[in-house]
């Protein structure tokens, strides 16, 4: 016997009528708006156009209560904060956007009557569990009642978080391109990348660590060199903060080699689970070992990625990233850091391929002055016995 067939159309239509229901008979005597029977034809009008709408909307109700309603496409923007959010006022929602923008544009559009557009505003709002950098656009519309008074506000809105990001992200990325003249040494390569991603949203801090290898890998004794970071200032000064792990100039690699990490802790953040490394010192040796991105958690909570790459094989660079705290370090969020990764490695390949350049060079110069030297040298040699021949057979 064949099962009927599930029509996804109709599983979506069945959720939407599962949430309209769910609103109409939300208690809302319980709130400062009362009964829904008792509504202002206005609002209850305004209520059913929300709720069949397909794009993300919320109505903000009663001021200066500001009860929120909202439909299902509006539940990404929620996101853990449904259904509790259902039927609350909105300062109690979202307190951190009411108290620096939104509540000042609302009373705005109370008092001119006039409506509002917002593009691509941001701030740091806590809606699954953590606080995280947000954007929106967004219009704010007055709705009057019967009697021309206000009584709610029509709100549209549309998540640009990922947009505004990756536009940053992308900025990021060129902003190497417009340095890449300027390398002229291994070192000064280092020196570019950190002032390219000082003062960085995305990555608030960067270290550097250059790291030389021996060919005969039985007697390798590698040694990491601190050479650069985003907290040197322009006299080359450096201050390392307290929360980060011990960060030495240089480490000798041979002595973490058998060094055991075995304090992990997982931090969920939505649906992402990562495990970080808890540790009192940078586990460089460990991240050149396994050749991937490890995960650290700091003293404060914050947390840092560490990269490696391999310029030559005689020379690795090892990366320090931090990551802001509203940051989720998803799939996207790596990619990014895979990218300055790459963009630093062509950095530091041009450097020591300007330096072995200069090398190459001045041993050519040095050999062509030896060979300069030995060609007078013989010739002086052979012009003496010569001379001595000469004399007599001009006699």
């Amino acid at each position: 016997m064949s099962l009927p067939s599930i029509n996804s159309g109709d599983v979506v239509k069945s959720e939407k009528s599962n949430f309209i229901n769910m609103v109409y008979n939300y208690d809302w005597s319980s709130t400062s708006l009362g009964p829904i029977d008792r509504w202002d034809p206005a609002i209850k009008n305004l209520t059913n156009l929300i709720l069949n709408t397909e794009f993300p909307i919320c109505v903000f109700i009663n001021p200066p209560d500001w009860i929120l309603i909202y439909n299902k496409a509006y539940l990404p923007i929620l996101k853990s904060k449904h259904p509790e959010a259902l039927g609350m006022r909105l300062q109690d929602v979202f307190p951190e956007a009411f108290e620096s923008r939104t509540g000042y544009e609302l009373n705005n559009v109370i008092a001119t009557g006039k409506g509002v557009y917002g593009h691509d505003e941001g701030g740091a709002f806590e809606r699954d569990g953590y606080i995280e950098e947000v954007y929106f656009c967004n219009t704010f519309s007055p709705v009057f009642k019967s009697d021309g008074t206000i009584d709610a506000i029509l709100c549209l809105v549309q998540e640009t978080t990922q947009k505004v990001i990756e536009a940053r992200r992308l900025q990021t990325i060129s902003e190497f391109g417009y340095h890449i003249s300027g390398v002229e040494t291994l070192e000064n390569a280092c020196h570019i990348v950190t002032k390219v991603l000082s003062n960085n949203k995305d990555i608030p801090y960067t270290l550097i660590y250059l790291i030389k290898h021996t060919l005969n890998a039985s007697s390798e004794s590698p040694i990491a060199h601190l050479i650069a970071t985003t907290f040197d200032n322009d006299n080359k000064k450096r201050h390392i903060p307290d929360y980060l792990p011990e960060t030495h100039e240089v480490i000798d690699l041979a002595k973490n080699a058998n060094k055991n990490y075995d304090t992990y802790i997982e931090i969920q953040r939505g649906a992402s689970i990562h495990s970080f490394l808890k540790c009192d010192s940078w586990p460089i040796y460990l991240a050149l070992k396994e050749r991937e991105h490890v995960k650290i958690l700091l003293r404060d909570e914050s947390r840092a990625l560490l990269f490696s790459t391999k310029i030559s094989q005689t020379l690795s660079v090892l990366l320090i990233y931090g990551v802001d705290q509203m940051h989720t370090i998803d799939e996207k969020h790596m990619e990014f850091l895979q990218l300055v990764t790459d963009q630093i490695n062509i950095f530091l390949q041009r450097g020591k391929s300007i330096e072995e350049e200069k090398e190459r060079t001045k041993m050519l110069t040095y050999l062509n002055c030896q060979k300069i030297s030995f060609l007078q040298g013989i010739s002086h040699e052979l012009k003496t016995p010569l001379t001595l021949m000469i004399s007599p057979l001009d006699e």
